[in-house]
């Protein structure tokens, strides 16, 4: 053994004998741990960093310093990286029904592992003090230091390791200066600015080395600069890069890497695939090259480039070692929308259902199908997208998040239909605690709430017209209907049939006690079900499959026996939305057309009347029925009140006006004499007005003033805070500019949840055409078009003559034509130019310019000839006063200089400064075509932003372009609070430190001292 580490040495030192060493490593020593900090015992001792300026650096030292720094120190602390990194990837789960993170890992992951990382800096630190500075590793050992420090989230001192590498370990000649300056353009062939090095390494060096650590640490600067949200530091560091010849080819795919995430953090996903597309190849395995894969898919299907991403959908497929990932890859490759066309988006949904078909996919049947109905719902067809999320949650036993989604759309499709029973039970069967609702969560307890209401109301009506109709019927039918229906309760009651024999029972005469048994058999009993395993576990998961779970107790059919189970173990769609259990049987109903299913319904608070009756025997459901006139007069009151308290409910708490109308109507038709005092007129004038049907709406108006005289409804009609939207009460007025500030701030769930309150208290009394206009702009950001055209159509109607029904019914317009439109803009071919590409500015026509010709001078005598005037011109400008520079802080105001507008912005969310800035863009259009002002977003802070117009020659010009600016802005940006902007006039040097000291109270004063009494 010890021959053959002998035979090991002596081959290493020939090697290395003819190795020549380019890399000369810097003259510099180490002196941490100062001798008077050290212990007796070890003061008199040097660390082998201290050695070096002693000793000469051998070729036989090299050898064994490299050799010691690289196994003993080096090789440990690389595996506990790579360790720590493998366990942070380990911790990281990934949701493929969402965009992945940029890296497998994440750094929360890493720093967790704080002792493994100080480990790493521990090794690092002492293979470099305990060895000679000039052995090969120590740029290697410094990189894994600086590493450590990044993963653990110190970035400050990552930074600086990786900054120290890169000027104290650059390659310097024998002799050569310290001083020597880092990034120069002598040091690149074609002249540009050059801060990396070149690494000229032979096939051995190559072969038994790792390369040099410099270069590497510029990527690991970029990685830090990024993480820092440096980001336009990094961009420079990038952008330098990209165009040094000296960066080494091998380091040409990290540098993509960094790149493409770089534009990954700032959601620029089309760059970003298109560089992490040529960093593919850095991947460090096959796993992370598919989840790379998979991640490049994802952009560009984001990007609607989709035959690039079902390229690399099949990729990441064939190259995952995950099954998860396989599936997914499939999954979103089958529902590739390679177009718009319906014939596309029904292939994609039949390449789901022939995966659905496989055994491979039997577990991911619900995701197969809930995709499915995704895809059916954008054709559109609700009814094939309800017959699919039926599907996906028959096949879906424990997938609560795919649960919650397919009840939440085919609760919305109900809505939607307005289905209002099923919507509702869509809605309760969703199990809280889901994140994946959290967006949702307050739109979807309103709605739950106030359908339970709507839905008390429906079953009273039915319930209660049930009661009459079986009342009406012959006594002989009626008779029979009932006892059939107390049979039905008995039975799903768990209860025994009623003895029909009167205790006579048949004789059998088919008695086989005595046929001979089979001697070869080895009984029936492995035949009977609860004997077989096999047949108890597909039985148990059919049953999970078709009921849900069910706690194990009598009657647990029933509707009302499942309270007690979790409401998301309800997998089983209700009849009336087509689909449902295909296995299960139909809804039994009677003669008299009453689904006994739904007589379960929610309990109603009136006298519980909607509930199953407790006495379910024959005399029970026979007192119940209104065979009295006392009891059917009872009966049509509580009808009568439930039909106006639902057309109420349409009003107030869905702002369904047209269902409320019908509720209305249906009220009157059955009830004339049911007007509560002219509640239901008010009511329908003020549907009708909601509407647009001022004609209608006039006649129920005639109907309470001539009718209902100083009625309740009469002064609440006449009454100035009903009547009068102009003449409101302070409290209302405060609650809604309360309300449309947190829009313009950009705080929209709350400005939602606050408008939704208000609105119940005061209907639209209180709205404002700009409150309307932002609240629009917002859902068109969502992409919720059906919204924003709800609104601004509200807005069209009922301010017929404000400044924003204009663009309201510009933007109905472009809205209903934005499939069409982004169709267009997504089937045009841009081709990116490539970065080093340069592209020739096209030439321009010329077009003669006398003024421009060059005119020769007079002859000279001519001059000798002039008169000399009385007030020569160097005369004019001695005497010419110049102005004193007036000069606030560090802020200094020069009239002379050229200047820029700026529009301040105080707490404007950006969809509203990005609508400013394209309301000021067309002003500059129509108004200074022969100007070239240009318009540019910038901010001060997180709640002051700026837009900036430039540029000016002087003050003068700048102030005559604010003052036009100014006076336009309330049209302009009418939608805009007074409040919520000013402007201000500014040069380039005053902007600089603006945005550097943000003291914009300080400028202003600057401002007022210049022009008092303008600012």
């Amino acid at each position: 053994m010890q021959k053959r580490i002998f035979l090991r040495l002596l081959l290493s030192a020939i090697l290395f004998t003819y190795v020549n060493v380019v890399f000369a490593q810097p003259a510099w020593t180490i002196n941490l741990l100062d001798s008077t900090k050290r212990s007796a015992k070890f003061e008199e001792r040097k660390l082998g960093s201290e050695k070096m300026a002693d000793k000469k650096f051998t070729k036989v030292r090299h050898i064994f310093q490299n050799n010691y720094t690289h196994f003993n120190y080096y090789y440990n602390a690389h595996n506990k990286i790579n360790a720590v990194i493998e366990r942070a990837k380990a911790q990281q789960k990934d949701d493929y029904t969402k965009l992945l993170s940029y890296y497998p890992y994440s750094l929360e992951g890493t720093a967790a592992q704080k002792i493994e990382l100080d480990s790493v800096i521990y090794k690092a630190t002492a293979g470099i003090l305990l060895h000679d500075l000039r052995n090969d590793w120590v740029d290697n050992m410094y990189l894994l230091m600086g590493q450590a420090y990044f993963f653990k989230k110190d970035f400050d001192s990552a930074a600086a390791t990786f900054q120290f590498i890169n000027y104290n370990l650059f390659p310097r000649k024998k002799d050569e200066d310290d001083n020597r300056v880092v990034g120069t353009g002598s040091a690149s062939s074609s002249g540009t600015l050059s801060i990396a090095n070149k690494e000229k390494r032979n096939i051995l060096q190559k072969l038994t080395a790792q390369p040099p650590s410099r270069n590497d640490a510029l990527i690991w600067m970029i990685l830090t600069l990024i993480e820092q949200n440096e980001l336009g530091d990094a961009s420079s560091l990038i952008n330098t890069l990209q165009h040094d010849d000296n960066l080494p080819k091998r380091l040409a795919d990290d540098l993509a890497e960094v790149n493409a995430y770089w534009f990954y953090k700032q959601n620029i996903y089309d760059s970003a695939a298109a560089h992490l597309e040529d960093a593919l190849s850095n991947a460090n395995s096959k796993q992370d090259q598919a989840r790379s894969e998979f991640l490049l898919a994802q952009l560009f299907e984001t990007t609607h480039k989709y035959d690039k991403a079902s390229l690399y959908y099949n990729r990441a497929s064939q190259h995952t070692t995950d099954p998860m990932m396989d599936i997914y890859a499939q999954l979103n490759n089958a529902k590739m929308m390679k177009g718009t066309d319906s014939v596309e988006l029904k292939k994609g949904i039949g390449n789901l259902l022939h995966m659905a078909k496989k055994d491979k996919f039997e577990s991911y049947r619900d995701i197969i199908y809930y995709s499915a109905g995704d895809l059916s719902m954008q054709l559109p067809d609700s009814a094939a997208a309800i017959f699919y999320y039926n599907k996906s949650l028959r096949y879906n036993e424990q997938n609560i998040s795919f649960k919650n989604k397919a009840f939440l759309q085919l609760a919305d499709i109900a809505y939607n239909r307005k289905q209002y029973k099923t919507a509702y039970a869509m809605y309760d069967s969703l199990q809280a605690g889901d994140t994946a609702l959290r967006s949702r969560f307050d739109e979807i307890d309103e709605r739950k709430n106030a359908l339970a209401k709507i839905v008390e109301k429906i079953n009273i009506v039915e319930r209660e017209d049930s009661l009459q109709k079986i009342a009406a019927m012959p006594l002989a039918e009626r008779t029979a209907f009932v006892k059939k229906m107390a049979k039905q309760y008995r039975k799903l009651n768990g209860g025994k049939e009623e003895e029909t024999d009167n205790g006579f029972t048949p004789i059998a005469f088919d008695n086989n006690k005595n046929q001979p048994s089979d001697l070869f058999s080895n009984g029936s009993k492995g035949d009977w079900y609860f004997d077989n395993a096999a047949m108890k576990s597909k039985g148990s998961a059919d049953f999970k499959r078709k009921w849900g779970t069910r706690t194990n107790t009598d009657n647990w059919r029933r509707k009302n026996a499942t309270s007690s189970v979790q409401k998301s173990d309800v997998n089983t769609a209700p009849a009336d939305m087509g689909g449902g259990d295909m296995d299960a049987a139909p809804s039994k109903t009677d003669s008299a057309g009453v689904t006994l299913k739904d007589k379960t319904g929610v309990k109603s608070s009136a006298d519980d009347k909607t509930a199953q009756p407790q006495d379910q025997t024959f005399e029970g459901l026979m007192a119940n029925l209104p065979l009295t006139p006392e009891k059917l007069t009872e009966s049509n009151h509580l009808v009568a009140l439930s039909l106006f308290d639902l057309a109420k409910l349409y009003q107030s708490s869905l702002e369904d006006y047209p269902q409320a109308i019908r509720g209305y109507d249906e009220s009157l038709r059955r009830f004339p004499d049911s007007l509560y005092n002219g509640d239901i007129y008010l009511g329908l004038y003020y549907c009708y007005t909601k509407l647009g049907d001022t004609e209608k709406a006039a006649y129920y108006k005639n109907l309470i003033n001539t009718k209902f005289a100083s009625s309740p409804s009469e002064k609440i009609l006449n009454s100035p805070a009903g009547g009068d939207a102009a003449k409101k009460n302070v409290a209302g007025t405060k609650q809604y500019e309360a309300i449309y500030n947190l829009f313009i701030e950009g705080k929209f769930d709350e400005a939602l949840a606050e408008k939704k309150k208000a609105d119940s208290v005061y209907g639209n009394n209180y709205w404002s055409p700009q409150l309307l206009y932002i609240e629009a702009v917002y859902h068109i950001k969502q992409h919720e078009d059906t919204a924003a055209i709800v609104i601004l159509n509200n807005i069209i109607s009922l301010y017929p003559k404000a400044p924003l029904k204009a663009k309201a019914v510009k933007m109905v317009d472009v809205l209903k034509r934005r499939k069409e439109i982004e169709s267009y803009l997504t089937a045009l071919q841009v081709t990116r130019a490539k970065e080093d590409e340069v592209i020739p500015a096209p030439k321009e026509k010329l077009i003669r310019n006398d003024s421009n010709l060059i005119v020769s001078p007079k002859p000279f005598y001519d001059s000798s000839k002039a008169v000399v005037t009385s007030k020569p011109a160097v005369a004019k400008d001695s005497v010419k006063t110049v102005a004193p520079l007036i000069t606030n802080g560090p802020f200094t105001f020069n009239t002379a200089n050229p200047q820029n507008v700026i529009m301040v912005l105080d707490k404007v969310d950006g969809t509203y400064i990005n609508e400013s800035k394209n309301a000021f863009t067309r002003f500059v259009g129509e108004n200074f075509r022969d100007q070239n002002i240009t318009i540019a977003k910038t901010a001060i802070d997180k709640d002051i932003s700026l837009l900036v117009f430039s540029s000016f020659a002087n003050a003068d010009a700048a102030l005559q372009f604010l003052y036009r600016a100014k006076k336009a802005a309330p049209d302009e940006v009418s939608w805009l609070p007074a409040a919520k902007y000013s402007f201000l006039i500014i040069s380039d040097a005053n902007l600089g430190l603006l945005q550097n000291n943000k003291n914009l109270k300080e400028y202003k004063d600057l401002l007022s001292k210049q022009f008092p009494g303008k600012f």
